[in-house]
């Protein structure tokens, strides 16, 4: 991490993380030259339904297991061992202060970015950090911009299109089905041995 000057954030709840998840990070670290990649699993996210959120401490061992062996990623524990709301403004803070000198860029989606005004201090988060977003269904670049014009300035991801989705993948485990194709072989063991995701939580 000393050598790493462009280092990017890629929040998210990862639950469970999934193979779209490392795809996206490595052609956003291609793209964009950045150095290092932390993900960052969320303790509570403040714009989903905890209702459906598996212990954190799940989510961080799946998030390693999926970029483990990979010297392009790391995973910050910041957020959860804070606890609480995990708030993007805070984090950014913490990461800032935590690795003077960096050049840090936060990954996140098209769909979470159409709402950023419904995120904590999102003018003064938008100031501090540099912006890379990718798209996701029903949320083009274009939609994006017609509501934020200032999306237009943002650095955009020419990425795969992630199809993706981690609710699919919990409803898909809690009738039977074999997902390691979506999660890879190390996750997809955790996922079976901890028997999670089998009912609705």
């Amino acid at each position: 991490m000393d050598k790493a000057k462009k280092v990017g954030i890629f929040g998210g709840t990862f639950n469970p993380p999934h193979i779209g998840h490392y795809l996206l990070a490595k052609d956003v670290k291609k793209q964009f030259n950045l150095d290092k990649i932390f993900f960052v699993p969320s303790y509570l996210p403040p714009h989903k339904d905890h209702a459906g959120i598996i212990d954190s401490g799940h989510r961080e061992k799946m998030t390693q297991l999926l970029i483990s062996g990979d010297p392009d990623f790391m995973i910050s524990e910041y957020e959860i061992k804070k606890q609480g709301i995990s708030y993007s403004i805070n984090t950014v803070k913490y990461f800032m202060t935590e690795f003077p000198g960096k050049e840090f860029f936060f990954i996140t989606g098209s769909d979470a970015f159409y709402f950023i005004e419904t995120w904590k201090e999102y003018k003064e988060l938008i100031k501090l950090i540099k912006f890379i977003i990718f798209e996701r269904a029903d949320f083009s670049k274009e939609k994006v911009v017609k509501k934020h014009p200032f999306a237009a300035q943002m650095l955009w991801a020419k990425t795969h299109l992630i199809d993706l989705s981690a609710s699919e993948l919990r409803a898909r485990i809690r009738f039977g089905a074999n997902i390691q194709e979506e999660v890879g072989g190390a996750v997809w063991e955790y996922i079976d041995k901890n028997k999670l995701y089998r009912q609705e939580a």
